[in-house]
């Protein structure tokens, strides 16, 4: 029975100890096990009612004999003795345990004095395996050492059933949710398949959620979402990430629950999220179901510093240097002194310690932009061996990686600058971005912007090729149509001014909505997009249009190329030679014919205007340009333009013409892949662009067509009058 003034549950907080990480490094050998001891240590001279352990104890889910030994010898020294145990076991053992032979708790076993109860559910690293499903935890919780609970028997459906504590009319719920796949727990969080029993009265009772998951989002559903939790918990245990964050931050999905991440106490892989101070901590929760976390910071870890640089930071190095061997011993000995620099701040992590490593852990990323940036981190390492812990591992290089640009094929000029990989932009904001930002040459007047988007999504999305040509010629038409139809119009008002006038009775939601029905008419025929071929064979084309000139092709292509490359590199690079030489062939053949564009409307005589009235409208109302697709799939230049042609040869590693692995030539192919992400873009330019000038002749021509009509039907009124 406890103490009447003891309304409190104190639990110590851990996860992912991973013992025997490193059992094979004599230096770091018996790390995890120190930390281990150190941890149940703290939960004893804070006299703790019990431990939950977030998963993964073992690193390996088949640990060597001599990491269960070591296990063994420290779970014995804190979990046995002679301490009085104040929890009542509340809830079913028969169903807490199913999933045991042992279906009870262990300090419930007259066999065996508890001190400090431990209850673990088990990680990604320490999961069932082989025949009967079992777990290492399994043999641990059948030494009485550990309650193994949260072990999932069923992929289909999840059920959890909470263990239920009291102590002092402090009530206490514990779910556990062991290591499952992220992306099938995810699918079953979303299909409604994981359901928490909860008892009657949950409000009354601290509910905690232990489980061992992904909580940064990897991947669209290699993730459990904090919105996937239900919103009666009071706190969430979150193992399997290795960051410290002990600290209880309030839910991000507005739910008022919170999260404690308590990490690893052990550094198992050498990233800037392993070099977070380790701690544990001390949960308290009283009757009235308020609770404080007290972290605790671990003394035996061993000393970590984490840095990330920037080749071009150190102003005293030229990487521009032609001089490769000057250049590495430049870039050597400043790296010589930010290690030295990072060793002299990790001495400051020392504690005193008698079982903390003394060798501290050091990495260096380096970011770099030219392979003869790098550094043998091998050799490197060697000036290190015996004053870090791991010396072949200080080094680590990371490309840098680029910015690319996007420029308009058609000018040259940038369209939009400096466009980051990866960024987060639908083609309608790149679209919108160039049409509103741009100078006046380029703004929407005439056409509708919402229009034209709904045009390039049903492109893209639907494979109409004829979706832009088809939005610019009935938005043209139905400008004209509503020009001739209104009567207000003056003969001297400009027709800049008449646009405008048009366009304020017309908004861009209606143009959308016209667009839209226009482009999913029945009647209409989805013509298919062009398809742009950017990889040939070209001993094909020479065979087929010049027969006796292949051997001729592939001489020329020797004497103009030179190759560089070791393996197979030769044996290819003729291929990609004669592509080259094809190409240019072809280029001659159908040379590009460039249609020049004007923004001045042409001339039109007054003497015969009646007469050619119908005519003019039947070519208005016709496609006043080709689009740059089209010209792009019968023009082997424009082709050219719109991903550059990549070689089929099976050249070697390192051959400029070749498609090798590391070719200069497979530069080519990636060039091709940016250009063909652009190429919507820059056929929507082209297109826009002459659309617009064809835009401003046309209603000229309408205009002048319409003050014709009406000067002629006042001369014939005038006539009759008289």
């Amino acid at each position: 029975m406890a103490p009447i003034d003891d309304k409190f549950i104190r639990i110590l907080v851990a996860s992912d100890i991973h013992l025997g990480y490193g059992e094979k490094m004599a230096e770091r050998s018996m790390d995890s096990f120190n930390s281990f001891d150190e941890l149940l240590q703290i939960g004893k001279d804070n006299s703790v009612d019990m431990c939950i352990l977030g998963g993964d104890l073992f690193h390996e889910n088949k640990p060597t004999r001599s990491a269960q030994i070591n296990c063994t010898q420290i779970l014995s020294k804190h979990v046995f003795g002679n301490d009085p145990i104040y929890l009542e076991y509340a809830s079913n053992p028969e169903v807490d345990f199913r999933h045991c032979n042992t279906k009870a708790v262990n300090y419930e076993d007259g066999n065996v004095n508890i001190s400090l109860p431990i209850f673990s559910i088990h990680g990604n690293h320490d999961d069932p395996s082989g025949l009967g499903g079992h777990s290492c935890m399994d043999i641990l919780h059948e030494s009485k050492l550990v309650n193994y609970f949260g072990k999932i028997d069923n992929l289909k459906e999840i059920k959890l059933s909470p263990i239920l504590i009291q102590k002092n009319g402090v009530k206490l719920a514990i779910y556990g949710l062991s290591s499952v796949k992220d992306e099938r727990l995810h699918r079953l969080f979303r299909e409604k398949k994981v359901i928490f029993e909860t008892p009657s009265d949950i409000k009354d009772w601290f509910a905690i959620l232990v489980l061992h998951q992904n909580r940064a989002k990897r991947g669209p559903t290699n993730y459990i979402p904090e919105s996937f939790i239900p919103g009666f918990f009071s706190l969430v245990i979150w193992g399997h990430e290795h960051d410290c964050r002990i600290d209880p931050e309030m839910s991000v999905c507005g739910k008022e629950f919170y999260v404690c991440q308590p990490g690893s106490p052990v550094a198992t892989s050498l990233c800037d999220g392993e070099a977070i101070q380790k701690k544990v901590g001390v949960l308290t929760v009283s009757h009235d179901l308020q609770f404080r976390m007290e972290p605790f910071v671990l003394q035996t870890v061993r000393p970590f510093v984490f840095q990330s640089k920037c080749l071009t930071e150190f102003k005293k190095l030229n990487l521009d240097d032609k001089d490769e061997k000057k250049l590495q011993k430049a870039i050597e000995r400043e790296l010589i002194f930010e290690v030295e620099d990072m060793i002299a701040r990790a001495q400051e992590q020392l504690t005193g310690h008698p079982k903390q490593g003394e060798l501290p852990l050091i990495r260096l990323r380096i970011e770099y932009t030219d392979e003869r940036h790098q550094l043998n981190p091998v050799r490197f390492g060697n000036h290190y061996v015996g004053k870090v812990a791991n010396p072949t591992q200080l080094l680590h290089y990371k490309k840098r990686t680029a910015e690319r640009q996007i420029k308009d094929e058609v000018t040259g000029k940038d369209v939009f600058e400096r466009i980051p990989v990866g960024a987060s932009k639908t083609t309608e904001d790149y679209v919108n971005e160039y049409f509103k930002n741009s100078d006046s040459k380029t703004q929407m007047n005439i056409l509708s912007l919402r229009g034209l988007n709904s045009a390039v999504q049903n492109y893209i999305h639907k494979s109409d090729g004829d979706a832009i040509g088809f939005i610019v010629r009935s938005q043209l038409q139905r400008i004209q149509e509503k020009l001739l139809e209104n009567a207000d119009l003056e003969d001297d008002e400009p027709l800049e001014d008449a646009l405008a006038r048009l366009r304020e009775n017309t908004t861009e939601e209606e143009e959308a909505a016209l667009a839209s029905q226009d482009l999913n008419r029945t009647d209409r025929k989805i013509v298919p997009p062009p398809h742009v071929k950017a990889e040939f064979d070209a001993e094909t084309d020479e065979e087929i249009d010049n027969p006796g000139e292949a051997s001729a092709g592939k001489t020329r292509g020797k004497a103009t190329t030179r190759a560089r490359g070791r393996g197979r590199g030769a044996a290819g690079t003729s291929r990609a030679k004669t592509a080259n030489t094809s190409t240019r062939r072809a280029a001659a053949k159908d040379p590009v014919v460039s249609v020049p564009e004007s923004d001045e409307s042409p001339e039109i005589s007054e003497d015969n205007e009646d007469d050619n009235y119908e005519e003019e409208m039947r070519k208005t109302a016709a496609p006043t340009s080709r689009t740059a697709s089209s010209r792009a799939a019968t023009t082997p230049r424009s082709v050219a333009s719109f991903s550059p042609p990549t070689s089929k040869a099976r050249g070697g590693r390192g051959s400029r013409g070749g498609g090798g692995r590391g070719s200069r030539g497979g530069g080519a192919r990636g060039k091709g892949a940016g250009a063909g992400q652009t190429s919507i873009m820059s056929a929507f330019a082209t297109q826009s662009q002459r659309a617009a000038a064809s835009s401003q002749s046309s209603l000229s021509t309408s205009r002048v067509a319409q003050r014709n009509r009406k000067q002629q039907f006042e001369s014939d009124s005038d006539e009759d009058f008289s």
